[in-house]
């Protein structure tokens, strides 16, 4: 009876609770643990007689949560897995000594090794791409003093032997401790990108110097954008619109920015071409008392327009221009001028040969 009363109730259900027995109810007394029921049980491990791993049903429990956390933990590894294959861009992870732990499905295709022959092994191992190679171990060592994200651009073959441009992104996964475990490599194919750079920059030297000719040019030009704005202009068009103009061009390196319709008073006629993709037009104008020729072509609808300017006051513009509008008057009129030749030709022809014929008639009749 004493030994009954060596620990009270609650000290009891408390020693329970260390085995997962928490209500009457749970107390089922199976004797496994050696003892007759839970409370002896309890009573044991106060006295510390007895341990809780000793309860065969507090192990068969444990058992269960393992079972199930293994369980999770698979069906985890396999979703990330399947994830890493859904991710478009080649991606590799390595351990601390840069062997590989694991890949993902785009590797493989880009390395044309599956991901069970490189587990394990280092890049060395199963590449064929030794600038790569070594380029991927100085990163790592990089990484592993910096402890910060790299990219860097290379080139590497791919299975079929043709160059890629790639842009390797790496960075270091921790462990729970936060020291380095591994490292994770992040590919992306720019070969495009890099092909597209030159284009863009093969244009944009052109570009340059198509307005730097322009610019030297004699003739005046200006580029303005759909609110009238000037994007470029050479001097030309700035001695034409006058000397304030020229002097405001000198002093500032250009009008890039300024209002045109402040100094070209038929500015509409840029708005009028812009409406237009592949809008072009030529017309005489008067600004600020000169009689000017102005052509102008649209570069990017309702965006941008250009201009080419001719002072039509000047002796020598006066005298082209006299000469190629009565080039171009002749050419328009010239057709018009051989149908009138030949159907006069055919008509003349026609009475030649009826006169004729009456005078052979008159000839027999005599």
């Amino acid at each position: 009876m004493e030994k009954k009363n060596k620990y009270t109730d609650k000290q009891i259900e408390q020693a329970l609770t260390y085995v997962e027995i928490f209500t009457k109810k749970e107390e089922i007394d199976c004797g496994g643990c050696g003892y007759a029921t839970c409370r002896e049980f309890a009573s044991a491990m106060l006295d510390g007689k007895a341990r809780p791993s000793q309860c065969v049903v507090l192990s068969k429990k444990i058992i269960e949560k393992l079972k199930k956390k293994e369980k999770e933990l698979r069906e985890s590894l396999f979703l990330n897995q399947e994830i890493l294959d859904a991710v478009p861009a080649p991606i590799l992870y390595e351990d601390i000594d840069g062997k590989a732990i694991g890949c993902n499905r785009a590797y493989e295709e880009v390395s044309g090794v599956k991901r069970l022959d490189i587990k394990g092994k280092k890049l060395e191992q199963y590449s064929n791409n030794k600038d790569y190679d070594a380029l991927n171990e100085t990163v790592n060592a990089s990484l592993l003093k910096t402890r910060t994200r790299r990219i860097v651009e290379t080139v590497i073959k791919d299975p079929q032997g043709r160059m890629m441009n790639i842009e390797l992104h790496k960075g270091i996964f921790t462990d729970r401790s936060g020291e380095p475990a591994g490292f994770v490599s992040v590919i992306f194919d720019i070969t495009s990108r890099i092909e597209t750079r030159k284009q863009i920059e093969t244009a944009r030297n052109t570009a340059e110097l198509s307005v730097s000719l322009l610019k030297k040019n004699p003739t005046a030009f200006v580029i303005a954008d759909g609110g009238l704005k000037i994007v470029d202009c050479n001097q030309a068009f700035a001695e034409l619109m006058g000397s304030e103009i020229n002097e405001i061009y000198t002093t500032s390196g250009g009008l890039k920015g300024a209002d045109l319709r402040t100094m070209f008073e038929s500015c509409e006629l840029f708005t009028s071409v812009m409406q237009n993709e592949d809008g072009t037009l030529s017309k005489d104008v008067e600004n600020k008392g000169k009689k000017l020729k102005i052509t102008l072509f649209s570069i990017d609808k309702n965006k941008a327009a250009g201009a080419i300017l001719s002072d039509l006051t000047l002796p020598s513009v006066r005298n082209a221009e006299v000469k190629e509008r009565a080039a171009q008057v002749i050419k328009e009129n010239l057709e018009t001028v051989q149908k009138i030749a030949y159907l006069l030709g055919e008509n003349a022809s026609k009475t030649e040969n009826v006169l004729s014929s009456v005078i052979k008639l008159f000839s027999e009749d005599e």
